[in-house]
């Protein structure tokens, strides 16, 4: 959750494997704010996804970018400013390198529906997730 007293500003993030994904916005009702994304603003419904254990995300893209929009319920966004989803190719090894910069994880790596995630939460109390996407479905 914090840093092992080292100023973040002085340390060298390794994201450079990483891309953001998701945007996640907030809603007290998800079907208002997934009909609002889609009938004025043009976005295509692109399913649920779990990013939480026991929580189900709403997906919305636009044909313009490879970053989507993740509707999460508000509950979950109470002591956070900002979620900001990290899609890696490696969650662990991105887990281990940025430990040794002194970022102290909420939790260690663990695997929900949408794959292996770790988060992060920075002292202004933004969430950082890292999120290395599997898929569970045999072809």
């Amino acid at each position: 959750m914090y840093y092992k007293n080292i100023p973040i500003w002085g340390k060298k993030l390794i994201f450079y494997l990483m891309r953001i994904k998701y945007v996640t916005i907030p809603s007290g009702n998800i079907a208002e704010e997934e009909t609002f994304f889609v009938k004025f603003l043009g976005f295509k419904r692109k399913g649920e996804l779990e990013l939480w254990p026991n929580v189900s995300c709403k997906l919305l893209s636009n044909s313009d970018s490879d970053i989507n929009i993740a509707i999460i319920p508000n509950r979950y966004t109470l002591n956070q400013k900002a979620i900001i989803i990290f899609n890696t190719e490696n969650c662990l090894k991105q887990y281990h390198e940025i430990t040794k910069n002194g970022v102290v994880f909420n939790h260690k790596p663990y695997y929900v529906s949408a794959g292996m995630i770790a988060d992060f939460t920075d002292k202004e109390g933004n969430q950082f997730i890292l999120l290395e996407e599997r898929s569970y479905i045999e072809d």
